[in-house]
């Protein structure tokens, strides 16, 4: 223990209680109105019990439980004979203990989820707010020693520094935020789908039931794929375990596949291994290049190329998009390419933008070699360089 005690993650906002009641009920009496519709055609439950679970997933649990009590009198008032009477039976207990039930599951999965949504946004403003506030620091230190020579060099070393320390806290903290999802919120979401499968199992349960809680484990099954997915996009273990070119060939495919936009990757010349600094500074350029491609390209094509040679590393990114005014962009220094050129300072490498309207833009970077391991291309002159070329 260090002595520091972690404050609390406060819990993410939540409407007023009449609110969050008056939607649980109005839930209600849509389920109502769409059971009467489809009465003959369709188990008049079934209607109900999704009311339940959209007052659940939005409401919370309160407001979910007493939409399961207003589901189970709808359902004995308007569809138990006799009609239009409410009668307490036993036969009501297993439709009220399986409303109940799954108001519990569902309202507990969409404030987990909420609260993980709102720490990571917190997390990510927090993030953005130290790399701006770094950043002016960095810059007003650089203004201010620009007279002499010693001084400058002086600066550009606690630039680097500085730079270096920041560029590890943001992947620390993305590492941390990334375990918490795939530890935490993955193991309970399987829990959640154990308990699915246990109510599924029990012979009180209606087949109308089983089949509505099947499409609830299916949906669990959805969400915890996105948390999975998002954990990883946060850190990558294939860049940890595979290397570099593994990592970004995943990277591209999962990012053409997520937005629909073709991108051909290459890579030709690269040394058998590279220090893992490279490594993440390359995959995090790539990783911010394309995000930039799917915010505000609107491209349907696009390439990722990655080279080695004797002067050190070479890395493209481009697009066949709308484009931008590049001289009006290096002025104003958009957030993607202050991180990407800090993330450079600390490896002596640079970062060019080429960008015309209507044209495409294009990223090129370079790493040189003295930044790389002394070794990584003499060690391994003998033998064949990596080399692929992937077609978009």
């Amino acid at each position: 223990m260090d002595g520091h005690i972690a404050e609390r993650s406060p819990d993410p906002p939540v409407r007023p209680a009449a609110q969050r009641y008056a939607a649980a009920v109005a839930w209600v009496g849509a389920g109502l109105l769409t059971s009467l519709w489809m009465q003959g055609v369709m188990d008049d439950t079934v209607p109900l019990l999704m009311a339940v679970l959209m007052a659940a997933w939005f409401n919370g649990l309160w407001p979910a439980l007493l939409a399961s009590l207003l589901a189970v009198v709808a359902d004995d008032y308007f569809f138990t004979v006799p009609l239009y009477t409410v009668t307490p039976e036993l036969s009501h207990v297993p439709h009220l203990t399986a409303f109940v039930l799954l108001a519990v599951f569902f309202a507990t999965m969409s404030a987990s989820r909420r609260r993980a949504e709102f720490q990571l946004k917190r997390a990510r403003n927090e993030m953005e707010d130290r790399v701006i506030e770094r950043t002016a620091e960095l810059r007003q230190s650089n203004t201010q020693l620009q007279a002499e020579i010693v001084e400058r060099e002086r600066a550009e070393r606690t630039l680097e520094d500085l730079a270096g320390r920041l560029i590890h806290a943001q992947e620390a903290e993305r590492s941390r935020i990334g375990r918490e999802l795939h530890d935490h919120i993955s193991q309970t979401l399987g829990v959640l789908s154990i308990k699915i499968d246990q109510l599924r199992a029990n012979g009180a349960v209606t087949p109308e039931v089983v089949a509505a809680l099947d499409e609830v484990r299916r949906d669990t099954r959805e969400i915890t794929d996105d948390v999975h997915r998002l954990s990883h996009r946060l850190h990558s273990s294939t860049l940890d375990y595979l290397g570099l070119v593994p990592a970004l060939q995943k990277l591209v495919a999962e990012f053409g596949a997520r937005h629909d936009i073709s991108i051909g990757f290459s890579y030709t010349s690269l040394p058998p291994s590279l220090p893992s600094e490279v490594s993440l500074c390359l995959f995090r350029i790539v990783e911010e290049g394309l995000t930039n491609i799917a915010k505000h390209s609107r491209a349907r094509l696009g390439q990722v190329h990655v080279s080695g040679d004797t002067d050190g590393i070479h890395l493209t990114v481009q697009d066949s998009g709308t484009g931008f005014d590049a001289a009006s962009a290096e002025s104003h220094g958009g957030l993607g390419f202050v991180s990407m050129r800090e993330r450079l300072r600390v490896l002596h490498g640079t970062v060019r933008v080429e960008s015309t309207p209507s044209q495409g833009t294009r990223i090129e970077v370079w790493i040189p070699a003295a930044s790389l391991q002394a070794s990584a291309f003499a060690e391994h002159e003998p033998g064949p360089a990596y080399s692929r070329v992937t077609p978009s």
